[in-house]
Parts: C-alpha cells; sequence; structure tokens
C-alpha cells in the first residue's frame, strides 16, 4: 500500500481522502441589513472615541474616514448606527460589514455630516454593534458647520 507522501496527499491521519474529490458547500453568509429591533447606545465605559470636524454649511458636506482596529478573537459581522439624539446630517457607510479579528486589517467606516446649509454645532453619537461578541465601539462626533 502505498503511503500518503507517494500519493501527494495530505500527512495528516484522517485527511487523506480530502483532495481534488472534496466537496465544500455553504460557507459563512455575511449580513447585509441591520436587524430589526437593534439600537444605538454609547457605551462610557470605555469612554467613547471623540473626533471633530470642520464642515462648510454651503458645501455638499464632509468626510471623516474613521479606521477602526478590530477587537475580537474572531471575524465579526458589525452593525454601525447613530445614537437616536444624532443630528440628521450624519451618515455612515459601510453600515454593515465584517471586522477582521484583533491584530487584523483596521475597518475604515465614512462618516459624512451634510449640513444642507445650516450652521451651528452638529453632534452625533456612531455605535458600531458586535452583537456575536456582545460588545461595541463608539465614538462621538462633532462637527463644526461654518
Amino acid at each position: 500500500q502505498a503511503s500518503n507522501q507517494d500519493r501527494g496527499g495530505p500527512q495528516l491521519p484522517g485527511m487523506e481522502n480530502l483532495g481534488a474529490d472534496a466537496v465544500i458547500t455553504g460557507g459563512i453568509e455575511q449580513a447585509e441589513d441591520i436587524p430589526e429591533g437593534m439600537t444605538f447606545e454609547l457605551d462610557q465605559f470605555p469612554p467613547p472615541t471623540e473626533v471633530e470636524m470642520q464642515v462648510a454649511a454651503s458645501s455638499s458636506g464632509s468626510d471623516i474616514v474613521l479606521s477602526v482596529a478590530p477587537t475580537c478573537m474572531t471575524f465579526e459581522d458589525y452593525f454601525a448606527g447613530f445614537t437616536e439624539d444624532t443630528h440628521p446630517s450624519f451618515s455612515v457607510e459601510p453600515a454593515v460589514g465584517r471586522m477582521d479579528r484583533r491584530g487584523g486589517e483596521t475597518t475604515e467606516l465614512t462618516v459624512t455630516c451634510s449640513p444642507n446649509g445650516k450652521a451651528g454645532a452638529f453632534e452625533a453619537g456612531l455605535v458600531i454593534n458586535l452583537p456575536e461578541d456582545g460588545s461595541s465601539i463608539c465614538y462621538k462626533i462633532k462637527a463644526n458647520v461654518f
């Protein structure tokens, strides 16, 4: 009888039949929408990261890119949204995605403030929910709209 090495197969017992005839079905499906009923509330511990941006009221808006470091041990679906008291001129993209595991690549989120001609100090509470981990990452964003 030929050994695994002679056949060019794996060197692990029990893996002899894993090769060209292996069939992989399904896979892990990534969420595409924010689940109904999910809430977005700022955690006070750890305190939210504070970010400021400058926006001209007469402009079509301004963006900032947040580089969010992964905090979980595994890949996690995330859902980004704003607290109820957030000014309506804020939006975030992508609002749904998959975050890398700890030590992996950062996730880039683009926050846009579109003031539509209004001026003032606009505030937003951005919450990135990681429901499988039971945690969240929070940002407090202040837009000085002039």
